[in-house]
């Protein structure tokens, strides 16, 4: 399967929009992130499997997971990044430290 920054987008938008649950989200990262051979769009490997990686979080809903969870200016910076508004640069962003 091929990730590309469309359709990790796509996916943050529908969040944000309220057309899918965090949760679900959080499922939908972890299944790509599961999948054998996944390949990233070339040259947004970084950006694509953090973001996958970060949004992953979302699927587990106990309360001591939520530390994890990114939070929405985090995800907004994916987003704009995806979208090639913004040039990624991982120490950015804030979940990544933990």
């Amino acid at each position: 399967m091929k990730v590309t920054r469309e359709s990790v987008a796509e996916q943050l938008e529908k969040l944000f929009a309220g057309e899918v649950s965090r949760e679900d989200t959080g499922w939908w990262a972890y299944d790509l992130l599961m999948e054998e051979g996944l390949e990233y769009e070339p040259g947004y490997e970084r950006l694509l499997e953090d973001v996958l990686r970060s949004l992953h979080y979302f699927h587990d809903t106990e309360p001591l997971m939520a530390q994890f969870y990114p939070e929405t200016d985090e995800l907004l910076y994916y987003l704009k990044c995806l979208r090639g508004e913004q040039f990624y640069q991982r120490n950015r962003v804030v979940h990544w430290r933990v």
